[in-house]
């Protein structure tokens, strides 16, 4: 018989003074076992959540790509409505191993691989061939996303205005105190009202430069472009979030600028449209824009 070692000085053994040496590795043994059981259990437990994780060896399995919407952001004729060449967005979730989007085709499908990708979001340049329809993705693993809900038209370059109408949907140019001129307080009204639903897409009305991307207490959240080829700008107020167009850079007629809100000093939903001639609030001067407005409906 071997008398059993103590394993941490200061403590009372409860084995007896005589213990067989292949008991006491018995227990501990079953005491390991024990031990891998509750991990595994644990482990289990965390496996019947709703993750991608893999139950054995804890491997990370992608999930299928998903897509819910899509914008044209160059060379439109429409937020959903792009030309060949065009590059458009798609919005969705595990985009960023994405290798290429599948779309309809006037002699079959064309695919064109995503010239940008992230887990919310990808572009992709429209290939020459492409017809009107719902592209679906492809994924790394040959993993295939759901078609887009909303339909991608694909119209001939020639159909890119050169203006639109700022805001794409019903609206209304309000009474006379939506009007340029109408008394505020301190001061005059700069632009022209006009009335719309929440949430409406407010389009860039000419090929123009962002010459401001701000917040204001009485704009809201605004933009003011420089229009291409002529001194004159456009302002654009009260947009619900700050517009992801960056300063600096150049946007064709019809690309979206943000979406109609009433931040700032606004009662109801509207857009608050500026026309100046000459540098904006610097120099320049405000003129009456509904005409030109009604000129584009």
């Amino acid at each position: 018989m071997y008398k059993a070692e103590m394993i941490f000085r200061g403590t009372t053994s409860i084995l007896p003074r005589r213990f067989p040496a292949r008991a006491l590795w018995a227990v501990a043994f079953a005491a390991l076992l024990l031990i891998l059981l509750a991990s595994v259990t644990a482990g289990s437990g965390a496996g019947n959540t709703a993750s991608a994780t893999e139950r054995v060896g804890g491997l990370t399995v992608p999930a299928d790509p998903s897509l819910d919407g899509v914008e044209c952001v160059k060379l439109c004729v429409a937020p959903r409505k792009a030309t060949p060449g065009a590059i458009v967005r798609f919005t969705g979730a595990h985009l960023d191993d994405v290798r290429k989007v599948v779309f309809p085709g006037k002699d079959g499908r064309q695919s064109s691989r995503p010239v940008a990708t992230a887990p919310g979001a990808l572009r992709v340049k429209v290939p020459h061939g492409s017809d009107d329809g719902h592209p679906f993705a492809i994924d790394g693993a040959g993993a295939k996303s759901n078609r887009v809900p909303s339909e991608l038209k694909i119209l001939p370059a020639s159909a890119i205005p050169t203006e639109v109408f700022p805001v794409d949907g019903p609206v209304d140019f309000g009474s006379s105190g939506a009007r340029f001129g109408a008394g505020r307080n301190g001061h005059t009204h700069q632009g022209q009202d006009i009335i719309a639903a929440c949430g409406l897409p407010i389009l860039n009305v000419r090929r123009a430069t962002v010459a401001y991307n701000a917040y204001d207490g009485n704009a809201g959240n605004y933009v003011v472009m420089k229009n291409k080829g002529s001194n004159t700008s456009f302002a654009y107020m009260h947009l619900v979030k700050p517009s992801k167009l960056k300063i600096g850079h150049t946007y064709d007629a019809g690309r979206k600028i943000g979406r109609v809100g009433e931040t700032g000093d606004a009662v109801g939903c509207h857009l608050h449209f500026e026309y100046w001639v000459g540098p904006w609030q610097t120099g320049g001067r405000p003129i009456d824009p509904l005409p030109f407005l009604k000129s584009l409906k």
